[in-house]
């Protein structure tokens, strides 16, 4: 039977075979006349693809039927599931905000005289206004992580 191969770019290759042939020798004789490697090459007939092993005859080509060729394309992998997480999300610290937080490093007195109630961080990077956090333990600076531990006596 007479069979037309159309390629890709709109050219039509007229094939001779047997009805009992298989797909993959239709794959033969187009790569001898083209030059398009076997695994390369995907053939579609009536919107489907056809398979290597099964006869001509079986997916329903006759005399003068039109198969188009295409090249056969990397892709169409499965869908990766979506993963499912056990855990919730870690919740992010919030800064608080303290209102007029000032007033706890400085004191004024009835005198107006200024005392400051934090200790100063005493290294040369931070200087004058940069003060020390006071933990249960120690005195910690933020800025040039300077720590003083506190000794408790008895």
């Amino acid at each position: 039977m007479q069979l037309f191969v159309r390629d890709i770019e709109g050219q039509t290759l007229t094939v001779q075979v047997d009805a009992e042939e298989t797909v993959q020798s239709l794959k033969v004789r187009i790569e001898q006349s083209q030059g398009l490697h076997l695994d390369d090459q995907r053939l579609v007939f009536g919107g489907q693809s056809l398979e290597n092993s099964l006869s001509l005859q079986s997916l329903g080509l006759t005399d003068e039927s039109t198969v188009f060729l295409s090249s056969e394309l990397q892709g169409g992998g499965k869908k990766r599931k979506k993963k499912t997480y056990t855990k919730p999300k870690k919740i992010k610290h919030k800064r608080k905000k303290v209102k007029l937080a000032v007033l706890k490093f400085y004191k004024v007195d009835s005198n107006d005289k200024v005392t400051r109630l934090r200790r100063e961080c005493p290294d040369e990077r931070c200087g004058p206004g940069v003060f020390m956090a006071m933990h249960f333990n120690r005195y910690y600076c933020g800025r040039c992580h300077l720590t003083y531990l506190i000794k408790k006596d008895g």
